[in-house]
């Protein structure tokens, strides 16, 4: 079978489009404005080298910055489906990575953008994560700052930390709260129940709530909950704009004792996050007050 430089090329990898050549070729009948696009990339199928060949298409999804709107292109058998994202839709951005499992979502009120890759790209993703915030934020100058600021690191797992310090550690970033790692009680337990979740746990996982002037940042473990003993390795980062925050309100756990749920509504799109009762209040207050100020 003759060769492709598509298939010459295929890999695990995410690589950026620069030129009408670069177009996988199930979309090179789409309008694409390389010249005014601020980054355009395609991510491949989730597939290995030895069950590719030339004839097929090879790459799920191509995204593409434009100066107002992200457009995705999306492989649905031989065909495509495209949709356009304007920013000012966007509300809220979750990046996540679990070993090599990653998962880009673009919260929107018309339905999630969700976007799986191989973490071994995730540095071309955090970086379109990036110019995804300059554009939807409205502040380039803001969102570009360099994550140089100084404070305390919270004192949470190394993993997190490390995540702390590279993306959510900027002049003018204030950690609301850190929430720990810690063993949960069912409410409805009884005593032989409490017994057996101490053989067989949950737990609420860490997490680090961080106000940005524009933005909440969570910093996190892809879900709230985990159970056993099993190492977690995910990290996750939650992004939701404050000029879009339509309101944020508490509820009592409905499982476990002393836990929280906060949810952050942005237009019609609701993010939660689990946090310890004595958390809950000053997460609430300190974001209705950056709401309002």
């Amino acid at each position: 079978m003759t060769t492709t430089a598509e298939f010459d090329a295929f890999g695990p990898w995410i690589y950026e489009i620069r030129t009408k050549e670069d177009v996988p070729r199930l979309y090179r009948d789409y309008p694409l404005d390389l010249d005014n696009a601020v980054l355009t990339i395609k991510v491949p199928r989730d597939i290995t080298r030895r069950e590719a060949n030339p004839s097929m298409d090879l790459y799920d999804v191509v995204l593409s910055l434009g100066q107002e709107k992200v457009t995705v292109l999306r492989r649905s058998g031989t065909r495509y489906d495209f949709r356009d994202v304007p920013y000012q839709e966007i509300q809220g951005i979750t990046e996540f990575v679990d070993l090599l499992a990653g998962r880009l979502t673009l919260a929107t009120d018309a339905g999630d953008v969700v976007v799986p890759f191989n973490a071994s790209s995730s540095e071309i993703v955090t970086h379109l994560v990036q110019l995804l915030r300059e554009r939807y934020l409205g502040d380039e100058e803001h969102a570009s700052m360099a994550q140089a600021g100084g404070g305390p690191v919270p004192d949470v797992e190394r993993e997190l930390q490390g995540m702390f310090r590279r993306l959510a550690h900027g002049p003018g970033d204030r950690v609301l709260a850190v929430q720990h790692r810690r063993l949960l009680v069912d409410l409805d337990a009884s005593i032989v129940g409490r017994v057996m979740a101490r053989a067989w746990p949950t737990w609420v996982l860490s997490s680090i709530i961080v106000l940005s002037p524009q933005e909440l940042q969570v910093l996190h473990r892809g879900r709230p909950y985990q159970t056993g003993y099993k190492p977690v390795r995910s990290l996750a980062r939650t992004l939701i704009p404050l000029e879009r925050v339509t309101g944020v309100e508490t509820r009592p756990s409905s499982m476990y004792e002393g836990i929280t749920k906060l949810v952050v509504r942005a237009g019609s799109v609701s993010h939660e996050f689990a946090v310890d009762n004595a958390h809950a209040d000053g997460l609430v207050r300190g974001l209705r007050e950056a709401i309002r100020g």
